[in-house]
């Protein structure tokens, strides 16, 4: 039977595949849409996430990651399974018998990772190696994870961000804090409602904090906010500007921060002189934040470098093992 490698990242936000001779192939919203009572399949990715806020009773969406683990079996091998079916070439007549690299996130309990397999299996996949996401997102941006030095990396995703420090193939020390994405978007909806009495969706949360979150106290940027007035029940739109986003966005930030710099400060004094010697890494979709780098590097005292496509890092990474059989070995043993 043929054999079609690929890798794999189930985010809370998103879901990537990387095809071996390819690069990514796929990355879509993890987010679902089911009617009648979950019988039917309405939508799965980008598709299901445009009708978040526009659907009839009968129609629900779920998001089956949360805080960065699956928390709806069912759900996440539906969409699995969907995506994966999207990626075969067609070249494959018959379908192909699937091995996977596939990314965990850090600390998962035996019980949570046998989810994980559960979900996978039931998608179609026949193999799986499990990795977890901090270390592929250090191999993604092509971090020295096989020498005997420490690197650092801090990536920062939609349900939850992981700090490790890593070296020798492994993690030396890390945590997930869970702070992510999702949770600034909904403090963003929350402080729009107390300022302007408008009521925003999802996406449009997104849309502004992608289009003028800054950390930075003197941005100036602005943009025009359309929603509905908790008052009136009208639609009515604000000009809404960076220093309301600073505002509410910061605090998330210092305290990823403080989860980082109680790592560094509990190190032994070679791997800190490593990682203030080399800096620290950002991944991930939530270190896009405009000011990021340098309010890590303001609290740190050390410098802090966002990876270049820094929401590919760990798809990327993944990738990366699908032909490196050496490297595959010694991270997944």
């Amino acid at each position: 039977m043929a054999v079609l490698e690929i890798a794999l990242t189930i985010g809370t936000s998103y879901t990537s595949v990387y095809l071996s001779g390819s690069g990514v192939v796929l990355r879509e919203p993890t987010v679902i849409a089911f009617s009648d009572d979950r019988k039917r399949l309405r939508a799965v990715g980008g598709q299901a996430m445009e009708m978040l806020g526009k659907t009839p009773e009968h129609t629900v969406i779920v998001s089956p990651v949360a805080d960065g683990v699956i928390v709806d079996q069912g759900a996440a091998a539906v969409l699995l399974s969907e995506f994966v079916r999207r990626v075969i070439p067609s070249k494959y007549i018959f379908k192909p018998r699937i091995r996977a690299v596939v990314g965990i996130p850090l600390g998962l309990t035996d019980e949570e990772r046998r989810v994980y397999e559960n979900v996978c299996f039931k998608a179609g996949i026949n193999e799986i190696c499990f990795v977890e996401n901090i270390i592929l997102s250090a191999v993604g941006i092509d971090m020295p994870v096989d020498e005997p030095t420490a690197c650092m990396v801090i990536n920062i995703g939609g349900g939850i961000s992981e700090i490790a420090v890593i070296s020798l193939y492994g993690i030396v020390d890390g945590c997930g804090v869970t702070i992510g994405g999702n949770m600034m978007d909904n403090a963003i909806i929350d402080s729009f409602i107390g300022k302007y009495n408008l009521k925003i969706g999802t996406n449009t949360a997104r849309r502004i904090k992608h289009d003028i979150g800054s950390l930075y106290s003197n941005d100036t940027s602005s943009t025009e906010v359309k929603g509905v007035d908790v008052r009136t029940k009208r639609p009515v739109s604000e000009k809404a500007h960076a220093a309301d986003l600073q505002a509410v966005l910061e605090p998330y930030y210092e305290r990823i921060c403080d989860a980082a710099e109680n790592i560094i400060n509990g190190l032994k004094p070679e791997l800190a002189g490593d990682v203030y010697k080399a800096g620290v890494y950002l991944a991930g979709g939530g270190s896009l934040i405009t000011g990021l780098p340098e309010l890590f590097s303001e609290r740190l005292h050390l410098p802090v470098y966002l990876a270049e496509e820094p929401e590919y890092a760990a798809i990327l990474g993944a990738g990366k093992l699908l032909s490196d059989a050496a490297l595959r070995r010694e991270l997944i043993g």
